[in-house]
């Protein structure tokens, strides 16, 4: 794109006002989304569980996705930050990718509520390349690199404060990403809009 629009798009290509201010903070980051279909199967299973572990806290159904890579956290969306994100996004080169994720669980964080997420070792591979190239293109890009070592592909589904224990899914979640977005979040409204989206049109995996 030759120039900077904040008039976001959401998943669902409703419009957003060109002028809509937000309250709280914002978040950019890198993230594959699911089909519908997909939402659907993901929602089931987190409901399944919620009951049979008694959960509190409902799926993040409109919101469900596998963030690639953060970007940073603002108290105002800087427009430098999304120029030079969508710079490093048309830098990466990959093939279709094949998520999936076979088992549930309960991931620790001291003191907040435990994300529920799904995760699996299917497609943990290109995943790791795209997070790997994504994090180049944002240092050469002015942005912090933010790649991890320890970084591990999952679905959120919903976070409380029980925990549900490690556990494999009779039937996995899994489909075939052809694309990745740029993702803003605005922070305590659960409300994601896409401010840009590239193919994935390269070749091997």
């Amino acid at each position: 794109m030759n120039q900077i629009s904040l008039d976001f798009e959401c998943d669902k290509n409703r419009r957003e006002r060109p002028n809509e201010s937000y309250t709280g903070r914002h978040r950019l980051f890198f993230a594959l989304c699911p089909p519908d279909a997909v939402e659907r199967q993901a929602a089931a299973i987190a409901d399944d569980h919620g009951k049979a572990f008694s959960l509190s806290a409902r799926p993040r159904l409109t919101t469900l996705h596998v963030t690639i890579i953060g970007i940073d956290d603002y108290e105002e969306l800087p427009e430098d930050a999304v120029f030079a994100a969508r710079q490093a996004g048309a830098t990466v080169e990959s093939a279709p990718i094949t998520i999936t994720f076979d088992r549930i669980m309960s991931f620790k964080r001291e003191g907040k509520a435990r994300p529920l997420v799904l995760c699996g070792e299917g497609g943990r591979k290109p995943l790791t390349r795209l997070h790997v190239q994504l994090g180049v293109g944002m240092h050469n890009a002015g942005l912090r690199h933010n790649t991890s070592r320890h970084f591990t592909p999952h679905m959120t589904l919903l976070y409380d404060r029980k925990a549900v224990p490690p556990t494999s899914l009779d039937r996995p979640v899994s489909w075939t990403a052809a694309e990745f977005l740029l993702v803003h979040s605005v922070l305590g409204k659960t409300e994601h809009r896409v401010i840009d989206r590239w193919p994935l049109l390269g070749c091997g995996q």
